[in-house]
Protein backbone atom coordinates (compact mmCIF):
# COMPACT_ATOMS: atom_id res chain seq x y z
CA UNK A 1 0.00 0.00 0.00
CA UNK A 2 1.54 3.21 -1.37
CA UNK A 3 1.45 5.94 1.72
CA UNK A 4 2.55 9.89 1.70
CA UNK A 5 2.87 12.57 4.29
CA UNK A 6 1.97 16.28 3.96
CA UNK A 7 3.96 19.11 4.62
CA UNK A 8 1.69 20.91 7.08
CA UNK A 9 4.55 23.10 7.77
CA UNK A 10 4.91 24.71 4.63
CA UNK A 11 3.66 28.42 4.39
CA UNK A 12 0.31 28.33 2.53
CA UNK A 13 0.11 29.58 -0.88
CA UNK A 14 -2.88 32.70 -1.91
CA UNK A 15 -4.12 29.83 -3.59
CA UNK A 16 -4.92 27.96 -0.55
CA UNK A 17 -5.83 31.02 1.30
CA UNK A 18 -8.47 31.72 -0.92
CA UNK A 19 -9.81 28.23 -1.13
CA UNK A 20 -9.61 28.40 2.87
CA UNK A 21 -12.11 31.62 2.66
CA UNK A 22 -15.10 28.99 1.37
CA UNK A 23 -14.63 26.89 5.15
CA UNK A 24 -14.49 29.89 7.04
CA UNK A 25 -17.88 30.75 8.99
CA UNK A 26 -16.71 33.87 10.81
CA UNK A 27 -17.35 36.92 8.50
CA UNK A 28 -14.52 38.97 10.16
CA UNK A 29 -11.87 35.68 9.61
CA UNK A 30 -13.51 35.47 5.59
CA UNK A 31 -12.77 38.93 5.33
CA UNK A 32 -9.19 38.77 6.28
CA UNK A 33 -8.16 35.83 4.35
CA UNK A 34 -9.50 36.98 1.63
CA UNK A 35 -7.34 40.76 2.03
CA UNK A 36 -4.33 38.04 2.08
CA UNK A 37 -5.06 36.35 -1.03
CA UNK A 38 -5.71 38.84 -2.80
CA UNK A 39 -3.78 41.16 -5.16
CA UNK A 40 -4.09 44.42 -3.52
CA UNK A 41 -3.04 42.49 -0.16
CA UNK A 42 0.48 41.32 -1.35
CA UNK A 43 2.44 42.96 1.15
CA UNK A 44 0.56 42.13 3.33
CA UNK A 45 0.41 38.86 2.55
CA UNK A 46 4.30 38.73 2.79
CA UNK A 47 5.04 40.68 6.13
CA UNK A 48 2.31 38.68 7.52
CA UNK A 49 2.27 34.71 6.03
CA UNK A 50 5.26 34.22 3.55
CA UNK A 51 8.24 36.24 5.59
CA UNK A 52 7.20 34.91 9.42
CA UNK A 53 6.59 31.50 8.25
CA UNK A 54 3.59 31.25 9.24
CA UNK A 55 1.91 27.34 8.49
CA UNK A 56 -1.30 25.68 8.06
CA UNK A 57 -1.11 24.84 11.96
CA UNK A 58 -0.50 28.63 12.33
CA UNK A 59 -3.70 29.52 10.69
CA UNK A 60 -5.96 27.59 12.23
CA UNK A 61 -5.17 28.57 15.39
CA UNK A 62 -5.57 32.44 13.89
CA UNK A 63 -8.93 32.03 11.98
CA UNK A 64 -10.76 29.14 14.47
CA UNK A 65 -13.29 29.34 12.60
CA UNK A 66 -11.67 28.24 9.61
CA UNK A 67 -12.55 24.03 9.01
CA UNK A 68 -10.65 22.86 5.62
CA UNK A 69 -11.50 19.20 5.12
CA UNK A 70 -9.06 16.44 4.03
CA UNK A 71 -9.59 16.68 0.78
CA UNK A 72 -8.79 20.26 1.01
CA UNK A 73 -5.64 19.81 2.48
CA UNK A 74 -4.69 16.66 0.11
CA UNK A 75 -4.70 19.22 -2.89
CA UNK A 76 -3.21 21.73 -1.54
CA UNK A 77 -0.74 20.46 0.76
CA UNK A 78 2.98 19.67 -0.63
CA UNK A 79 4.45 16.11 0.00
CA UNK A 80 6.46 16.12 2.65
CA UNK A 81 10.22 15.66 0.97
CA UNK A 82 12.43 13.37 2.18
CA UNK A 83 15.70 14.48 4.60
CA UNK A 84 18.96 13.89 3.24
CA UNK A 85 21.73 13.08 5.81
CA UNK A 86 24.87 11.32 5.63
CA UNK A 87 26.21 8.63 6.89
CA UNK A 88 28.80 8.99 10.34
CA UNK A 89 30.25 5.28 9.72
CA UNK A 90 31.75 3.23 7.45
CA UNK A 91 30.33 -0.55 6.62
CA UNK A 92 34.16 -1.70 6.64
CA UNK A 93 34.35 -0.44 10.61
CA UNK A 94 31.02 -1.39 11.55
CA UNK A 95 29.77 -4.00 8.77
CA UNK A 96 25.76 -4.41 8.74
CA UNK A 97 25.36 -0.56 10.72
CA UNK A 98 24.68 2.70 9.77
CA UNK A 99 25.52 5.72 12.05
CA UNK A 100 23.96 9.07 11.62
CA UNK A 101 24.08 12.75 13.61
CA UNK A 102 21.41 14.89 13.57
CA UNK A 103 21.27 18.53 16.09
CA UNK A 104 17.20 18.93 17.43
CA UNK A 105 16.60 22.28 15.89
CA UNK A 106 14.49 25.06 18.02
CA UNK A 107 12.85 28.11 16.66
CA UNK A 108 10.22 30.47 17.77
CA UNK A 109 6.67 30.48 15.46
CA UNK A 110 4.94 32.85 14.50
CA UNK A 111 3.16 32.78 17.69
CA UNK A 112 5.80 32.94 19.50
CA UNK A 113 5.86 29.37 21.17
CA UNK A 114 9.13 26.95 20.49
CA UNK A 115 8.60 24.37 17.15
CA UNK A 116 11.22 21.46 16.54
CA UNK A 117 12.36 20.65 12.99
CA UNK A 118 10.22 18.35 11.18
CA UNK A 119 12.82 15.58 11.20
CA UNK A 120 14.90 16.51 13.76
CA UNK A 121 11.99 16.45 16.52
CA UNK A 122 10.29 13.63 14.78
CA UNK A 123 13.85 11.87 14.89
CA UNK A 124 14.02 13.05 18.78
CA UNK A 125 11.52 11.06 19.77
CA UNK A 126 11.78 8.48 18.42
CA UNK A 127 15.34 7.51 20.21
CA UNK A 128 14.28 9.32 23.86
CA UNK A 129 13.32 5.52 24.71
CA UNK A 130 16.51 4.49 23.73
CA UNK A 131 18.21 6.98 26.20
CA UNK A 132 16.15 6.02 29.12
CA UNK A 133 17.19 2.12 29.53
CA UNK A 134 14.64 0.81 31.70
CA UNK A 135 16.83 -0.68 34.96
CA UNK A 136 14.71 -3.46 35.69
CA UNK A 137 14.79 -5.14 32.44
CA UNK A 138 17.81 -3.53 30.04
CA UNK A 139 15.75 -3.85 27.23
CA UNK A 140 15.95 -1.46 24.90
CA UNK A 141 12.92 0.09 22.21
CA UNK A 142 13.83 -0.06 19.17
CA UNK A 143 12.29 2.09 16.43
CA UNK A 144 11.92 1.30 12.96
CA UNK A 145 12.97 3.96 10.43
CA UNK A 146 12.27 3.98 6.78
CA UNK A 147 15.25 4.80 4.69
CA UNK A 148 16.52 5.23 0.96
CA UNK A 149 20.31 4.71 0.10
CA UNK A 150 21.04 7.40 -2.06
CA UNK A 151 25.08 6.69 -2.71
CA UNK A 152 27.06 9.92 -4.09
CA UNK A 153 29.66 9.11 -7.07
CA UNK A 154 31.73 11.53 -6.25
CA UNK A 155 31.84 12.43 -2.40
CA UNK A 156 34.28 9.96 -1.37
CA UNK A 157 37.91 9.05 -0.31
CA UNK A 158 40.05 9.56 -3.44
CA UNK A 159 40.95 6.58 -5.56
CA UNK A 160 44.91 6.92 -4.70
CA UNK A 161 45.53 6.46 -0.88
CA UNK A 162 48.83 8.07 -1.19
CA UNK A 163 47.00 11.47 -2.39
CA UNK A 164 46.77 14.00 0.06
CA UNK A 165 43.17 15.29 1.58
CA UNK A 166 41.40 18.25 3.24
CA UNK A 167 38.45 18.04 5.00
CA UNK A 168 35.96 20.79 6.52
CA UNK A 169 33.23 20.22 8.79
CA UNK A 170 31.99 21.95 11.31
CA UNK A 171 29.06 20.74 14.06
CA UNK A 172 27.34 17.59 12.27
CA UNK A 173 29.11 18.35 8.89
CA UNK A 174 31.80 16.35 10.46
CA UNK A 175 29.12 12.88 9.96
CA UNK A 176 31.17 11.79 6.38
CA UNK A 177 34.16 12.48 7.53
CA UNK A 178 34.54 9.86 10.21
CA UNK A 179 33.34 7.88 7.78
CA UNK A 180 35.88 8.57 6.09
CA UNK A 181 38.67 7.96 8.60
CA UNK A 182 36.73 4.80 9.84
CA UNK A 183 37.53 3.54 6.08
CA UNK A 184 41.01 5.21 6.00
CA UNK A 185 42.05 2.90 9.41
CA UNK A 186 40.33 -0.46 7.62
CA UNK A 187 42.00 -0.01 4.65
CA UNK A 188 45.31 0.94 6.16
CA UNK A 189 45.03 -1.91 8.60
CA UNK A 190 44.35 -4.69 5.10
CA UNK A 191 47.49 -2.66 3.53
CA UNK A 192 50.06 -1.64 6.06
CA UNK A 193 52.97 -1.50 2.74
CA UNK A 194 50.70 1.26 1.18
CA UNK A 195 51.80 5.05 1.11
CA UNK A 196 48.99 6.74 2.23
CA UNK A 197 48.84 10.89 1.69
CA UNK A 198 47.95 13.93 4.68
CA UNK A 199 44.84 13.99 6.26
CA UNK A 200 43.87 17.07 7.95
CA UNK A 201 40.39 17.98 9.38
CA UNK A 202 39.07 21.29 10.39
CA UNK A 203 36.10 20.82 12.79
CA UNK A 204 34.51 23.73 15.01
CA UNK A 205 31.12 23.81 16.68
CA UNK A 206 29.85 26.58 19.67
CA UNK A 207 31.90 25.16 22.95
CA UNK A 208 33.86 22.48 23.46
CA UNK A 209 32.16 20.95 27.02
CA UNK A 210 28.94 19.91 24.82
CA UNK A 211 29.52 20.35 21.70
CA UNK A 212 32.94 18.71 20.38
CA UNK A 213 31.16 15.51 19.02
CA UNK A 214 33.51 12.29 18.29
CA UNK A 215 35.73 13.95 20.59
CA UNK A 216 37.42 10.44 21.45
CA UNK A 217 37.15 8.95 18.19
CA UNK A 218 39.58 11.91 16.56
CA UNK A 219 41.62 11.45 19.02
CA UNK A 220 41.86 7.95 18.73
CA UNK A 221 42.80 8.55 14.79
CA UNK A 222 45.05 11.49 15.25
CA UNK A 223 47.08 9.44 17.42
CA UNK A 224 47.52 5.90 15.15
CA UNK A 225 48.42 8.18 12.52
CA UNK A 226 44.97 7.49 10.30
CA UNK A 227 44.49 11.45 11.17
CA UNK A 228 47.48 13.19 10.14
CA UNK A 229 46.13 17.10 11.53
CA UNK A 230 43.10 18.35 13.68
CA UNK A 231 42.71 21.72 13.87
CA UNK A 232 39.90 22.41 16.04
CA UNK A 233 38.22 25.87 17.20
CA UNK A 234 35.07 27.00 19.19
CA UNK A 235 32.94 29.85 18.23
CA UNK A 236 31.06 30.34 21.70
CA UNK A 237 34.11 29.63 24.15
CA UNK A 238 36.25 32.74 25.50
CA UNK A 239 40.19 32.02 25.13
CA UNK A 240 41.66 31.05 28.67
CA UNK A 241 43.86 34.11 28.11
CA UNK A 242 41.79 37.42 27.19
CA UNK A 243 44.31 38.99 25.23
CA UNK A 244 44.70 35.64 23.22
CA UNK A 245 43.17 36.14 19.60
CA UNK A 246 41.97 32.48 18.57
CA UNK A 247 40.25 31.00 15.44
CA UNK A 248 36.81 31.17 16.00
CA UNK A 249 35.20 29.28 12.86
CA UNK A 250 36.98 27.10 10.72
CA UNK A 251 37.41 29.34 7.98
CA UNK A 252 40.06 31.21 10.51
CA UNK A 253 42.11 28.28 10.75
CA UNK A 254 41.89 28.03 6.96
CA UNK A 255 43.46 31.45 6.29
CA UNK A 256 45.96 30.38 9.38
CA UNK A 257 47.34 26.92 7.62
CA UNK A 258 47.22 28.92 3.98
CA UNK A 259 50.09 27.59 3.26
CA UNK A 260 49.71 23.77 3.86
CA UNK A 261 46.16 24.10 1.85
CA UNK A 262 48.24 25.85 -0.94
CA UNK A 263 50.25 22.86 -1.36
CA UNK A 264 48.12 19.98 -0.91
CA UNK A 265 45.85 21.46 -3.68
CA UNK A 266 48.21 22.75 -6.11
CA UNK A 267 51.61 20.74 -5.94
CA UNK A 268 50.06 17.97 -4.29
CA UNK A 269 47.33 17.61 -6.66
CA UNK A 270 45.01 16.63 -3.38
CA UNK A 271 41.34 16.78 -2.46
CA UNK A 272 39.37 19.55 -0.84
CA UNK A 273 35.96 18.14 0.91
CA UNK A 274 33.15 20.69 2.63
CA UNK A 275 30.14 18.83 4.75
CA UNK A 276 27.76 21.44 6.20
CA UNK A 277 24.94 24.44 5.46
CA UNK A 278 25.27 26.06 1.56
CA UNK A 279 23.80 29.76 2.96
CA UNK A 280 26.94 30.69 5.44
CA UNK A 281 29.57 28.26 6.18
CA UNK A 282 29.90 26.53 2.67
CA UNK A 283 30.29 30.44 1.06
CA UNK A 284 32.17 31.39 3.86
CA UNK A 285 34.83 28.55 3.03
CA UNK A 286 34.74 29.04 -0.69
CA UNK A 287 35.16 32.51 -0.20
CA UNK A 288 38.45 31.96 2.12
CA UNK A 289 40.02 29.68 -0.38
CA UNK A 290 39.93 32.11 -3.30
CA UNK A 291 41.72 34.71 -0.18
CA UNK A 292 44.12 31.50 0.03
CA UNK A 293 44.79 31.33 -3.89
CA UNK A 294 45.08 35.06 -4.45
CA UNK A 295 47.72 35.52 -1.28
CA UNK A 296 49.83 32.00 -2.02
CA UNK A 297 49.88 32.45 -5.62
CA UNK A 298 50.21 35.60 -5.95
CA UNK A 299 47.00 36.20 -8.18
CA UNK A 300 43.81 38.59 -8.35
CA UNK A 301 40.81 37.43 -7.55
CA UNK A 302 39.38 36.58 -10.80
CA UNK A 303 42.37 33.87 -11.41
CA UNK A 304 41.76 32.48 -8.04
CA UNK A 305 38.49 31.99 -9.00
CA UNK A 306 39.59 30.17 -12.10
CA UNK A 307 41.98 27.77 -10.04
CA UNK A 308 38.81 27.11 -7.67
CA UNK A 309 36.63 26.27 -10.89
CA UNK A 310 39.29 24.08 -12.54
CA UNK A 311 39.46 22.02 -8.96
CA UNK A 312 35.75 21.68 -9.04
CA UNK A 313 36.15 20.36 -12.65
CA UNK A 314 38.73 18.00 -11.89
CA UNK A 315 36.32 17.66 -8.84
CA UNK A 316 38.99 17.65 -6.34
CA UNK A 317 36.49 20.11 -4.79
CA UNK A 318 33.74 18.39 -3.38
CA UNK A 319 30.48 19.53 -1.31
CA UNK A 320 27.87 17.78 0.75
CA UNK A 321 25.88 20.71 1.79
CA UNK A 322 22.29 21.56 2.53
CA UNK A 323 20.58 24.81 2.47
Amino acid sequence: MFTWCLEIRAVPKKAFLRSLVNYTTDVSEKRRLQELCSKQGSSDYNSFIRDPIVTLLDLLRVFPTCKPPLSLLIEHLPKLQARPYSAASSTLFHPGKMHFIFNILEFPSHLGELRRGVCTGWLADLVAPVLQVNQKSKELFSPQINITSRPSNVFHLPDNPSVPFIMVGPGTGIAPFIGFLQHRQKFREKHPDYMFGETWLFFGCRHKARDYLFQDELRFFLENGVLTYLIVCFSRDVPAVAETASAKYVQDNLRLYCKEISRILLQEKGYFYVCGDAKNMAKDVNDTLVEVFTTERGVDKLDALKILATLREEKRYLQDIWA
